[in-house]
Protein backbone atom coordinates (compact mmCIF):
# COMPACT_ATOMS: atom_id res chain seq x y z
CA UNK A 1 0.00 0.00 0.00
CA UNK A 2 1.50 3.31 -1.10
CA UNK A 3 0.48 6.10 1.23
CA UNK A 4 1.85 9.62 1.08
CA UNK A 5 1.74 11.96 4.05
CA UNK A 6 2.33 15.61 3.16
CA UNK A 7 4.00 17.87 5.66
CA UNK A 8 5.12 17.82 9.23
CA UNK A 9 2.25 19.65 10.89
CA UNK A 10 2.61 21.09 14.33
CA UNK A 11 0.09 18.52 15.53
CA UNK A 12 0.14 15.61 13.10
CA UNK A 13 1.02 11.94 12.95
CA UNK A 14 0.02 9.02 10.75
CA UNK A 15 1.27 5.53 11.46
CA UNK A 16 1.37 2.47 9.23
CA UNK A 17 2.48 4.24 6.04
CA UNK A 18 5.18 3.08 3.62
CA UNK A 19 6.23 6.41 2.14
CA UNK A 20 6.15 9.84 3.73
CA UNK A 21 7.19 13.14 2.14
CA UNK A 22 8.04 15.89 4.61
CA UNK A 23 8.48 19.57 4.02
CA UNK A 24 11.16 20.63 6.48
CA UNK A 25 12.21 24.17 7.16
CA UNK A 26 15.98 24.50 7.16
CA UNK A 27 16.44 25.19 10.82
CA UNK A 28 17.54 23.34 13.90
CA UNK A 29 14.13 23.27 15.55
CA UNK A 30 12.31 21.38 12.80
CA UNK A 31 15.07 18.81 12.42
CA UNK A 32 15.22 18.21 16.16
CA UNK A 33 11.41 17.95 16.30
CA UNK A 34 11.47 15.35 13.56
CA UNK A 35 14.11 13.23 15.27
CA UNK A 36 12.55 13.50 18.72
CA UNK A 37 8.96 12.90 17.66
CA UNK A 38 9.12 10.49 14.77
CA UNK A 39 12.24 8.55 15.75
CA UNK A 40 13.56 8.67 12.20
CA UNK A 41 15.67 5.55 12.47
CA UNK A 42 12.80 3.43 13.75
CA UNK A 43 10.58 4.46 10.85
CA UNK A 44 13.30 3.79 8.33
CA UNK A 45 13.71 0.32 9.80
CA UNK A 46 10.00 -0.21 9.20
CA UNK A 47 10.41 0.63 5.53
CA UNK A 48 9.25 4.24 5.56
CA UNK A 49 10.87 6.40 2.88
CA UNK A 50 11.56 10.07 3.69
CA UNK A 51 12.00 12.70 0.98
CA UNK A 52 13.49 15.85 2.49
CA UNK A 53 13.45 19.31 0.98
CA UNK A 54 10.34 18.63 -1.11
CA UNK A 55 7.87 21.44 -0.58
CA UNK A 56 4.20 20.88 -1.29
CA UNK A 57 2.94 23.40 -3.84
CA UNK A 58 6.43 24.09 -5.13
CA UNK A 59 8.07 20.75 -5.89
CA UNK A 60 4.91 18.67 -6.22
CA UNK A 61 1.15 18.94 -6.06
CA UNK A 62 -1.78 16.59 -5.65
CA UNK A 63 -2.09 15.75 -9.34
CA UNK A 64 1.60 14.89 -9.54
CA UNK A 65 1.28 12.53 -6.61
CA UNK A 66 -1.57 10.71 -8.32
CA UNK A 67 0.43 10.43 -11.53
CA UNK A 68 3.26 8.95 -9.48
CA UNK A 69 0.94 6.15 -8.41
CA UNK A 70 -0.11 7.16 -4.91
CA UNK A 71 -3.73 6.08 -4.65
CA UNK A 72 -4.03 7.06 -0.96
CA UNK A 73 -2.80 10.46 0.20
CA UNK A 74 -2.81 11.76 3.78
CA UNK A 75 -2.59 15.48 4.51
CA UNK A 76 -1.50 16.52 7.99
CA UNK A 77 0.28 19.80 7.35
CA UNK A 78 -1.11 21.57 10.39
CA UNK A 79 -2.06 25.25 10.38
CA UNK A 80 1.28 26.98 10.00
CA UNK A 81 0.38 30.50 8.86
CA UNK A 82 -0.48 32.85 11.70
CA UNK A 83 -3.48 35.13 11.37
CA UNK A 84 -3.04 38.89 11.52
CA UNK A 85 -5.06 41.74 13.00
CA UNK A 86 -5.56 43.45 9.65
CA UNK A 87 -4.11 46.73 10.95
CA UNK A 88 -1.84 48.98 8.94
CA UNK A 89 1.87 48.56 9.68
CA UNK A 90 1.85 44.97 10.94
CA UNK A 91 5.05 44.36 8.99
CA UNK A 92 6.95 46.90 11.08
CA UNK A 93 9.87 46.08 13.35
CA UNK A 94 8.54 44.77 16.67
CA UNK A 95 5.48 42.83 15.49
CA UNK A 96 5.95 39.06 15.35
CA UNK A 97 3.62 36.08 15.03
CA UNK A 98 3.34 33.49 17.80
CA UNK A 99 4.79 30.51 15.96
CA UNK A 100 7.86 32.42 14.81
CA UNK A 101 8.40 33.79 18.31
CA UNK A 102 8.17 30.38 19.97
CA UNK A 103 10.36 28.77 17.32
CA UNK A 104 13.03 31.44 17.78
CA UNK A 105 12.86 31.04 21.55
CA UNK A 106 13.34 27.28 21.20
CA UNK A 107 16.38 27.85 18.98
CA UNK A 108 17.95 30.21 21.50
CA UNK A 109 17.16 33.43 19.64
CA UNK A 110 15.31 35.66 22.16
CA UNK A 111 13.62 38.91 21.21
CA UNK A 112 15.91 41.92 21.48
CA UNK A 113 15.32 45.01 23.63
CA UNK A 114 11.98 43.75 24.86
CA UNK A 115 11.16 46.48 27.36
CA UNK A 116 7.40 46.07 27.16
CA UNK A 117 5.87 43.08 25.41
CA UNK A 118 2.23 42.73 24.42
CA UNK A 119 0.55 39.45 23.49
CA UNK A 120 -2.80 39.41 21.71
CA UNK A 121 -4.83 36.23 22.14
CA UNK A 122 -6.36 34.04 24.82
CA UNK A 123 -5.63 30.45 23.84
CA UNK A 124 -2.91 28.08 25.02
CA UNK A 125 -0.50 29.48 22.42
CA UNK A 126 -1.02 33.00 23.77
CA UNK A 127 -0.31 31.72 27.29
CA UNK A 128 2.91 30.10 26.06
CA UNK A 129 4.00 33.30 24.32
CA UNK A 130 3.33 35.51 27.35
CA UNK A 131 5.13 33.18 29.76
CA UNK A 132 8.14 32.76 27.47
CA UNK A 133 8.28 36.51 26.88
CA UNK A 134 8.33 37.10 30.63
CA UNK A 135 11.43 34.94 30.86
CA UNK A 136 13.11 36.91 28.07
CA UNK A 137 12.06 40.45 28.98
CA UNK A 138 13.33 42.71 31.73
CA UNK A 139 10.22 44.88 31.45
CA UNK A 140 6.49 44.36 31.55
CA UNK A 141 4.56 41.67 29.71
CA UNK A 142 0.86 42.28 29.05
CA UNK A 143 -1.73 39.96 27.55
CA UNK A 144 -4.42 41.90 25.67
CA UNK A 145 -7.87 40.35 25.27
CA UNK A 146 -11.18 41.75 24.06
CA UNK A 147 -13.17 39.63 26.52
CA UNK A 148 -12.66 38.84 30.20
CA UNK A 149 -10.49 36.16 31.79
CA UNK A 150 -13.44 33.89 32.47
CA UNK A 151 -14.11 33.73 28.70
CA UNK A 152 -10.58 32.69 27.74
CA UNK A 153 -10.45 29.39 25.83
CA UNK A 154 -7.02 28.52 27.24
CA UNK A 155 -6.63 25.72 29.75
CA UNK A 156 -7.43 26.90 33.27
CA UNK A 157 -4.07 25.68 34.55
CA UNK A 158 -2.26 27.75 31.92
CA UNK A 159 -4.18 30.86 32.98
CA UNK A 160 -3.37 30.21 36.64
CA UNK A 161 0.35 29.96 35.86
CA UNK A 162 0.12 33.15 33.80
CA UNK A 163 -1.34 35.12 36.70
CA UNK A 164 0.99 33.51 39.27
CA UNK A 165 3.98 34.65 37.24
CA UNK A 166 2.88 38.28 37.41
CA UNK A 167 1.80 38.83 33.81
CA UNK A 168 -0.71 41.64 33.32
CA UNK A 169 -4.02 40.81 31.66
CA UNK A 170 -5.71 43.77 29.97
CA UNK A 171 -9.32 42.64 29.75
CA UNK A 172 -12.03 44.05 27.47
CA UNK A 173 -9.47 45.73 25.21
CA UNK A 174 -9.72 45.69 21.42
CA UNK A 175 -6.67 46.65 19.29
CA UNK A 176 -7.44 49.56 16.98
CA UNK A 177 -4.19 50.97 15.59
CA UNK A 178 -0.43 50.42 15.65
CA UNK A 179 1.57 53.50 16.57
CA UNK A 180 4.86 53.37 14.67
CA UNK A 181 7.89 55.62 14.67
CA UNK A 182 10.95 55.26 12.41
CA UNK A 183 9.63 51.89 11.26
CA UNK A 184 9.48 50.52 14.80
CA UNK A 185 6.52 49.76 17.03
CA UNK A 186 6.00 52.30 19.81
CA UNK A 187 2.51 51.63 21.15
CA UNK A 188 -0.82 49.95 20.50
CA UNK A 189 -3.99 51.98 20.51
CA UNK A 190 -6.92 50.06 22.02
CA UNK A 191 -10.58 50.67 22.72
CA UNK A 192 -12.53 49.58 25.78
CA UNK A 193 -15.18 46.88 25.41
CA UNK A 194 -18.23 45.98 27.49
CA UNK A 195 -20.79 43.21 27.79
CA UNK A 196 -24.48 43.88 27.17
CA UNK A 197 -25.89 40.45 27.99
CA UNK A 198 -26.07 38.93 24.50
CA UNK A 199 -24.16 35.79 23.48
CA UNK A 200 -22.98 34.20 20.25
CA UNK A 201 -24.05 30.78 18.91
CA UNK A 202 -21.44 29.01 21.07
CA UNK A 203 -22.77 30.65 24.25
CA UNK A 204 -19.85 33.07 24.74
CA UNK A 205 -20.53 36.66 25.76
CA UNK A 206 -20.33 39.19 22.93
CA UNK A 207 -18.17 42.25 23.68
CA UNK A 208 -19.26 45.65 22.36
CA UNK A 209 -17.10 48.72 21.80
CA UNK A 210 -17.42 51.62 24.23
CA UNK A 211 -17.54 54.92 22.29
CA UNK A 212 -14.73 57.43 22.90
CA UNK A 213 -12.78 55.03 25.11
CA UNK A 214 -9.52 54.83 23.20
CA UNK A 215 -6.21 54.57 25.07
CA UNK A 216 -2.61 53.66 24.30
CA UNK A 217 -0.55 50.74 25.57
CA UNK A 218 3.19 51.48 25.28
CA UNK A 219 4.85 48.54 23.51
CA UNK A 220 8.01 47.85 21.60
CA UNK A 221 7.18 44.19 20.91
CA UNK A 222 3.78 42.78 19.94
CA UNK A 223 3.19 39.02 19.59
CA UNK A 224 0.11 37.92 17.61
CA UNK A 225 -1.37 34.68 18.93
CA UNK A 226 -4.81 34.75 17.31
CA UNK A 227 -4.95 31.29 15.70
CA UNK A 228 -3.53 30.11 12.40
CA UNK A 229 -4.47 29.52 8.78
CA UNK A 230 -3.90 26.34 6.81
CA UNK A 231 -1.79 26.67 3.64
CA UNK A 232 -3.46 24.62 0.91
CA UNK A 233 -1.62 25.61 -2.25
CA UNK A 234 -0.91 22.09 -3.50
CA UNK A 235 -4.36 21.04 -4.73
CA UNK A 236 -3.97 22.64 -8.18
CA UNK A 237 -6.41 20.88 -10.54
CA UNK A 238 -8.34 18.95 -7.88
CA UNK A 239 -10.58 21.23 -5.86
CA UNK A 240 -11.15 20.16 -2.28
CA UNK A 241 -14.01 21.21 0.00
CA UNK A 242 -13.06 23.60 2.79
CA UNK A 243 -15.27 25.18 5.44
CA UNK A 244 -15.89 28.86 6.11
CA UNK A 245 -12.77 29.01 8.32
CA UNK A 246 -10.51 27.70 5.57
CA UNK A 247 -9.92 24.20 6.97
CA UNK A 248 -10.42 21.00 4.99
CA UNK A 249 -13.80 19.34 5.43
CA UNK A 250 -13.44 15.65 6.25
CA UNK A 251 -15.81 12.82 7.04
CA UNK A 252 -16.05 12.60 10.85
CA UNK A 253 -15.72 8.80 10.77
CA UNK A 254 -13.18 8.03 8.03
CA UNK A 255 -11.49 11.46 7.76
CA UNK A 256 -11.71 11.21 3.96
CA UNK A 257 -11.99 14.53 2.12
CA UNK A 258 -14.23 15.44 -0.80
CA UNK A 259 -11.50 14.06 -3.09
CA UNK A 260 -11.70 10.23 -3.08
CA UNK A 261 -8.60 8.61 -1.67
CA UNK A 262 -7.40 11.81 0.01
CA UNK A 263 -7.55 12.00 3.82
CA UNK A 264 -6.80 14.88 6.19
CA UNK A 265 -6.38 15.21 9.95
CA UNK A 266 -4.85 17.32 12.67
CA UNK A 267 -4.99 21.11 12.68
CA UNK A 268 -5.71 21.30 8.93
CA UNK A 269 -9.09 19.54 9.18
CA UNK A 270 -12.62 20.51 10.23
CA UNK A 271 -12.43 22.73 13.34
CA UNK A 272 -8.79 23.67 12.85
CA UNK A 273 -6.10 23.86 15.56
CA UNK A 274 -6.81 21.60 18.52
CA UNK A 275 -4.55 19.27 20.50
CA UNK A 276 -1.81 16.76 19.82
CA UNK A 277 -4.03 14.05 21.30
CA UNK A 278 -6.77 14.69 18.73
CA UNK A 279 -4.26 14.80 15.89
CA UNK A 280 -2.74 11.46 16.87
CA UNK A 281 -6.24 9.96 17.19
CA UNK A 282 -7.04 11.26 13.70
CA UNK A 283 -3.86 9.66 12.37
CA UNK A 284 -4.78 6.28 13.80
CA UNK A 285 -8.34 6.55 12.46
CA UNK A 286 -7.04 7.42 8.99
CA UNK A 287 -4.71 4.41 9.07
CA UNK A 288 -7.67 2.20 10.01
CA UNK A 289 -9.75 3.70 7.18
CA UNK A 290 -7.02 3.15 4.58
CA UNK A 291 -6.29 -0.39 5.71
CA UNK A 292 -10.03 -1.04 6.08
CA UNK A 293 -9.52 -2.39 9.55
CA UNK A 294 -12.66 -3.21 11.49
CA UNK A 295 -13.26 -2.42 15.18
CA UNK A 296 -11.69 -4.94 17.55
CA UNK A 297 -13.52 -8.22 18.01
CA UNK A 298 -15.78 -7.81 21.02
CA UNK A 299 -14.77 -11.27 22.27
CA UNK A 300 -11.22 -10.08 22.82
CA UNK A 301 -12.27 -6.79 24.47
CA UNK A 302 -15.18 -7.99 26.56
CA UNK A 303 -15.25 -6.39 29.99
CA UNK A 304 -14.74 -8.75 32.89
CA UNK A 305 -17.58 -9.00 35.40
CA UNK A 306 -17.30 -6.50 38.21
CA UNK A 307 -19.25 -5.37 41.24
CA UNK A 308 -21.35 -2.37 40.18
CA UNK A 309 -22.46 -1.75 43.76
CA UNK A 310 -18.86 -1.46 44.89
CA UNK A 311 -18.13 0.94 42.02
CA UNK A 312 -21.09 3.13 42.99
CA UNK A 313 -19.98 3.14 46.62
CA UNK A 314 -16.52 4.25 45.53
CA UNK A 315 -18.02 7.01 43.39
CA UNK A 316 -20.03 8.32 46.33
CA UNK A 317 -16.83 9.42 48.11
CA UNK A 318 -15.00 12.32 46.57
CA UNK A 319 -11.27 11.88 46.22
CA UNK A 320 -9.51 15.16 45.56
CA UNK A 321 -6.98 15.44 42.77
CA UNK A 322 -3.37 14.89 43.75
CA UNK A 323 -1.77 18.32 43.37
CA UNK A 324 1.06 18.41 40.87
CA UNK A 325 4.50 19.53 41.93
CA UNK A 326 5.62 22.85 40.47
CA UNK A 327 8.89 24.69 40.11
CA UNK A 328 8.85 27.57 42.64
CA UNK A 329 8.01 30.99 41.18
CA UNK A 330 11.41 32.36 42.12
CA UNK A 331 13.07 29.73 39.93
CA UNK A 332 11.02 30.29 36.76
CA UNK A 333 13.40 32.62 34.96
CA UNK A 334 14.67 29.99 32.55
CA UNK A 335 13.25 27.27 30.31
CA UNK A 336 13.00 24.54 32.94
CA UNK A 337 9.73 22.63 33.30
CA UNK A 338 7.11 24.32 35.48
CA UNK A 339 4.82 21.34 36.08
CA UNK A 340 6.84 18.46 37.51
CA UNK A 341 6.01 14.77 37.46
CA UNK A 342 4.43 12.66 40.20
CA UNK A 343 6.46 10.26 42.26
CA UNK A 344 5.41 6.59 42.17
CA UNK A 345 3.00 6.79 45.11
CA UNK A 346 1.37 10.01 43.85
CA UNK A 347 0.87 8.42 40.43
CA UNK A 348 -0.83 5.38 41.97
CA UNK A 349 -3.08 7.57 44.13
CA UNK A 350 -4.10 9.74 41.18
CA UNK A 351 -4.78 6.72 38.96
CA UNK A 352 -7.00 5.21 41.67
CA UNK A 353 -9.39 8.16 41.29
CA UNK A 354 -10.57 6.78 37.92
CA UNK A 355 -14.36 6.33 37.83
CA UNK A 356 -14.16 3.50 35.25
CA UNK A 357 -16.55 5.27 32.87
CA UNK A 358 -15.32 3.01 30.06
CA UNK A 359 -16.85 0.07 31.93
CA UNK A 360 -19.87 1.60 33.63
CA UNK A 361 -20.74 5.26 33.16
CA UNK A 362 -24.46 6.11 33.58
CA UNK A 363 -23.67 9.46 35.20
CA UNK A 364 -26.51 10.94 33.17
CA UNK A 365 -28.91 8.45 34.75
CA UNK A 366 -27.98 9.61 38.25
CA UNK A 367 -28.37 13.33 37.52
CA UNK A 368 -31.66 13.25 35.59
CA UNK A 369 -34.27 15.04 37.77
CA UNK A 370 -37.16 13.37 35.90
CA UNK A 371 -35.74 9.82 36.00
CA UNK A 372 -36.04 9.81 32.21
CA UNK A 373 -32.74 8.01 31.61
CA UNK A 374 -32.18 4.37 32.45
CA UNK A 375 -29.34 1.86 32.31
CA UNK A 376 -29.75 -1.50 30.62
CA UNK A 377 -27.28 -4.34 30.21
CA UNK A 378 -26.42 -5.96 26.90
CA UNK A 379 -24.77 -9.28 26.12
CA UNK A 380 -21.05 -9.01 25.44
CA UNK A 381 -20.24 -10.32 22.94
CA UNK A 382 -23.56 -9.59 21.26
CA UNK A 383 -24.34 -11.71 18.19
CA UNK A 384 -25.63 -8.72 16.21
CA UNK A 385 -23.29 -5.87 17.16
CA UNK A 386 -19.72 -5.42 18.31
CA UNK A 387 -20.41 -3.94 21.75
CA UNK A 388 -17.47 -3.43 24.05
CA UNK A 389 -19.32 -1.82 26.97
CA UNK A 390 -22.16 -3.95 28.35
CA UNK A 391 -23.96 -1.17 30.23
CA UNK A 392 -25.84 1.20 27.94
CA UNK A 393 -28.32 4.07 28.40
CA UNK A 394 -31.76 4.75 26.90
CA UNK A 395 -34.18 7.68 27.26
CA UNK A 396 -37.86 7.50 28.21
CA UNK A 397 -38.87 10.41 26.00
CA UNK A 398 -42.29 10.78 27.68
CA UNK A 399 -40.48 11.74 30.92
CA UNK A 400 -37.73 13.87 29.37
CA UNK A 401 -38.28 17.64 29.24
CA UNK A 402 -34.89 18.20 27.52
CA UNK A 403 -33.54 20.29 30.40
CA UNK A 404 -29.94 19.51 29.46
CA UNK A 405 -28.83 18.44 32.92
CA UNK A 406 -27.40 15.22 31.50
CA UNK A 407 -25.40 17.21 28.97
CA UNK A 408 -23.79 19.23 31.75
CA UNK A 409 -22.55 16.14 33.57
CA UNK A 410 -21.64 13.95 30.57
CA UNK A 411 -17.88 13.21 30.81
CA UNK A 412 -17.61 12.83 27.01
CA UNK A 413 -19.30 16.15 26.19
CA UNK A 414 -22.28 14.31 24.70
CA UNK A 415 -26.00 15.06 24.84
CA UNK A 416 -27.53 11.87 26.28
CA UNK A 417 -31.15 13.09 26.04
CA UNK A 418 -30.69 13.39 22.27
CA UNK A 419 -27.90 10.93 21.46
CA UNK A 420 -29.13 7.85 23.31
CA UNK A 421 -32.00 5.64 22.01
CA UNK A 422 -35.29 7.45 22.64
CA UNK A 423 -38.23 5.25 23.69
CA UNK A 424 -41.77 6.46 22.92
CA UNK A 425 -45.22 5.42 24.20
CA UNK A 426 -47.25 7.78 22.01
CA UNK A 427 -47.69 6.48 18.44
CA UNK A 428 -48.27 9.82 16.65
CA UNK A 429 -45.24 11.34 18.36
CA UNK A 430 -43.20 8.28 17.41
CA UNK A 431 -44.30 8.47 13.77
CA UNK A 432 -43.37 12.16 13.66
CA UNK A 433 -39.69 11.33 14.29
CA UNK A 434 -37.25 10.83 11.42
CA UNK A 435 -34.56 8.94 13.33
CA UNK A 436 -33.64 7.56 16.75
CA UNK A 437 -37.19 6.70 17.83
CA UNK A 438 -38.24 3.33 19.26
CA UNK A 439 -41.49 1.80 20.56
CA UNK A 440 -41.41 -1.37 22.69
CA UNK A 441 -44.32 -3.85 22.67
CA UNK A 442 -44.83 -6.69 25.15
CA UNK A 443 -47.39 -9.46 25.44
CA UNK A 444 -47.10 -12.45 27.81
CA UNK A 445 -43.32 -12.41 27.82
CA UNK A 446 -42.93 -11.83 24.09
CA UNK A 447 -41.16 -8.64 23.07
CA UNK A 448 -41.29 -6.63 19.85
CA UNK A 449 -40.09 -3.21 18.71
CA UNK A 450 -40.79 -0.60 16.04
CA UNK A 451 -38.12 1.91 15.08
CA UNK A 452 -37.94 5.03 12.94
CA UNK A 453 -34.77 4.93 10.82
CA UNK A 454 -34.06 7.52 8.12
CA UNK A 455 -37.75 8.26 7.80
CA UNK A 456 -38.84 4.61 7.53
CA UNK A 457 -40.47 2.33 10.11
CA UNK A 458 -38.80 -1.01 10.91
CA UNK A 459 -40.14 -3.85 13.05
CA UNK A 460 -38.54 -6.78 14.88
CA UNK A 461 -39.96 -9.51 17.13
CA UNK A 462 -37.96 -11.27 19.81
CA UNK A 463 -39.08 -14.84 20.50
CA UNK A 464 -37.08 -18.03 20.19
CA UNK A 465 -35.75 -16.45 16.99
CA UNK A 466 -35.45 -12.90 15.74
CA UNK A 467 -37.93 -11.79 13.09
CA UNK A 468 -37.47 -8.55 11.12
CA UNK A 469 -39.76 -6.46 8.96
CA UNK A 470 -39.44 -2.93 7.63
CA UNK A 471 -40.74 -0.43 5.08
CA UNK A 472 -37.37 -0.71 3.34
CA UNK A 473 -35.24 -3.77 2.57
CA UNK A 474 -33.50 -5.16 5.62
CA UNK A 475 -30.19 -3.48 6.34
CA UNK A 476 -27.56 -4.55 8.79
CA UNK A 477 -27.44 -1.36 10.88
CA UNK A 478 -31.16 -1.07 11.79
CA UNK A 479 -31.40 -4.80 12.53
CA UNK A 480 -28.31 -4.82 14.73
CA UNK A 481 -29.26 -1.69 16.64
CA UNK A 482 -32.84 -2.77 17.26
CA UNK A 483 -31.85 -6.30 18.28
CA UNK A 484 -29.17 -5.00 20.66
CA UNK A 485 -31.56 -2.54 22.28
CA UNK A 486 -34.54 -4.91 22.54
CA UNK A 487 -32.53 -7.83 23.90
CA UNK A 488 -30.91 -5.59 26.50
CA UNK A 489 -34.19 -4.06 27.65
CA UNK A 490 -35.96 -7.43 27.82
CA UNK A 491 -33.10 -8.95 29.79
CA UNK A 492 -32.37 -6.25 32.34
CA UNK A 493 -35.56 -4.11 32.58
CA UNK A 494 -38.52 -6.50 32.36
CA UNK A 495 -40.68 -3.87 34.09
CA UNK A 496 -40.04 -1.29 31.34
CA UNK A 497 -43.18 0.68 30.37
CA UNK A 498 -44.30 -0.82 27.06
CA UNK A 499 -47.34 -1.07 24.79
CA UNK A 500 -49.49 -4.20 25.16
CA UNK A 501 -50.02 -5.51 21.66
CA UNK A 502 -51.38 -8.79 20.27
Amino acid sequence: LDVLGIGLGAQGGVFGCRCIDLELLDNFFQRKLLIATFRLGIFEDLGVQFHFGAKAGRDFDLSQLRRDGFDKIVIMVGAQLSKTLGLAGEDCDGVIDALTFLRNAREGEPIESARHVGVIGAGDTAMDCARVARRQSDGRVSLIYRRTIDQMPADREEITHLLDEGIDVLELCKPQRLIIGDGKLQALECRRMTYKGDRDTSGRKIPHEVPDSGFEVPLNTLILAISQHAVLDFFDEEAIAVNDNGYIEVDPVSFETSVPGVYAGGDVANDGPASIVKAVAAGKTIADSILQRQPPDCESTATAAFDTAQLLRRRSHREWRVPANHTPLKDRDDAREVVLTFDAQQARTEAARCLDCDTYCSLCVGVCPNLALLTYETDVPDPDAAVQQPFQVAVLSDLCNECGNCTTFCPTAGQPWRDKPRLYLDRPEFEAQHDNAFMVFRNEGRWAMDARWQGATHHIELDSDLGYDGDKPAREEPQATMALLLRGLAKSIPHLPAIYKE
